[in-house]
């Protein structure tokens, strides 16, 4: 057998150098601002801009290499699109602010007429309140048997089930919703969401609007090579020229305990969708984003303006604001929240068959 000897090296070589991969830093390294928070006014805007030295520039003349996508932003590119979130809302406010996205008691009670026609609707309703569980439901039993009211059933009972226990439990040992145990997949919620999502508006006759879950694609393009993409869970479109009315955004998750990032990437998204389609904006001048971020639904309004769009696309001087206003959050395991819930849904449906 030959032997094969390693080549002697000159005595004056260098020795092999160990080659060095210089990795270059991200955009949420790069972007950083500390403490970071999602501002809730306009003063707490500036201070966060201040805080990143970020008082001369805009949107497009941040630098390039700051630029993440809509669910990695940094912070700096955050600040830059000029967004607030002045808190959440609970569900019961709706109804004192809903005038101001469209919403009027003559709708909701169209809604709610709707919800009282159904059969399936309320025999799912029922299977809530009674807390049944979805091994424990037959086609045989007439006054339980969801219907087509079954596969969301079945879905947000398992966004609410983590290792065989359901939050009932959880709650009955007397743990805060912030402990819970993530879902075991955010493709469950996103599904759960999108499915009662789809048998809620199927109530409405002749609607001509779908609910997918295609990943729908937005493009931010700013100034140069400044750019990022948006993807979404999810959309309610036209099924006539794929118009877009209302997008979907899901976590695993629940929102107290990432807020600043699910925040921060809603609002990316809703930037993104503003810039590709400012006429989408069909409630009463809003965007309606809906996301349930584990068991949690809720609703984000965001006020198209004029204004604002020039500043992102033609980097003209601004004054204004992206504000997210949010309600929630609607809890998908609890019958009189998703009652309320289910009528909302009905009543956006109604504003945006309107207006397709």
């Amino acid at each position: 057998m030959p032997i094969f000897k390693n080549p002697k090296r000159p005595k004056d070589a260098s020795p092999p150098k160990d080659e060095k991969v210089v990795r270059k830093k991200s955009p949420q390294i790069l972007g950083k601002i500390e403490n970071f928070e999602i501002p809730l006014s306009p003063q707490g805007w500036k201070k966060l801009r201040q805080a990143g030295g970020l008082q001369h520039l805009s949107i497009n003349t941040l630098s390039k290499d700051l630029f993440g996508s809509a669910s990695r932003p940094s912070n700096k590119q955050y600040v830059m699109l000029r967004c607030y979130s002045p808190g959440t809302l609970a569900p019961a406010k709706f109804g004192k602010k809903m005038g101001k996205f469209g919403f009027d008691e003559a709708l909701m009670g169209q809604a709610a007429n709707l919800l009282s026609q159904s059969q399936d609707w309320k025999r799912y309703i029922r299977t809530i309140e009674e807390e049944i569980p979805t091994h424990s439901l037959r086609e045989t039993q007439d006054t339980l048997w969801p219907g087509s009211f079954m596969a969301a059933k079945r879905l947000q009972e398992q966004t609410a089930t983590v290792e065989g226990t359901h939050d009932r439990t959880r709650q009955a040992c007397g743990r805060a919703v912030e402990e819970y145990s993530d879902a075991e997949d955010e493709a469950t919620p996103n599904a759960a969401l999108l499915v009662l999502l789809q048998q809620i508006t199927h109530l409405v006759d002749n609607t001509g609007l779908e609910w997918v879950l295609n990943r729908t694609h937005f493009l931010a393009k700013f100034d140069g090579e400044r750019k990022y993409n948006a993807y979404t869970d999810g959309a309610l479109r036209s099924t006539k020229h794929s118009d877009v009315f209302s997008i979907v955004e899901t976590k695993r998750t629940v929102r107290d305990r990432a807020k600043p990032a699910i925040i921060a990437q809603e609002a990316c998204e809703l930037v993104a969708w503003l810039m590709t389609s400012p006429k989408s904006a069909n409630f009463n001048d809003h965007f309606l984003l809906f996301s349930q971020d584990r068991h949690q639904i809720f609703l984000t309004f965001a006020k198209y303006k004029k204004e604002l769009e020039d500043y992102l696309k033609e980097n003209k001087a601004t004054e204004e604001f992206l504000v997210m206003e949010t309600f929630g959050p609607w809890d998908a395991e609890n019958s009189s929240h998703i009652v309320h819930f289910a009528k909302i849904v009905i009543a956006a449906i109604l504003i945006a068959q309107a207006t397709s």
